[in-house]
């Protein structure tokens, strides 16, 4: 994979390599046969993710310092 500027804190989930991009503002996910999905675009540095027991991600907006869950539609709270 090429492109990112800022890769933070990793994760595995569901049989993907989760990660920050804070260069991008984006979350990621990559499977083995490496190939990417962005999960999301946080309005300002991804920190750090972790998930919720029913599958919602959640989300550290560092530049901002808040909180964000993600909803099943593809929005942050």
């Amino acid at each position: 994979m090429t492109g990112i500027s800022f890769g933070e804190q990793p994760r595995w989930h569901e049989g993907r390599l989760w990660f920050s991009d804070w260069g991008s503002r984006e979350v990621i996910a990559v499977d083995l046969e490496g190939n990417s999905e962005v999960i999301l675009r946080a309005p300002s540095f991804p920190c750090c993710v972790d998930w919720l027991p029913d599958g919602r991600l959640l989300l550290v907006s560092a530049g901002d310092g808040l909180l964000f869950r993600r909803e099943p539609d593809g929005t942050l709270v």
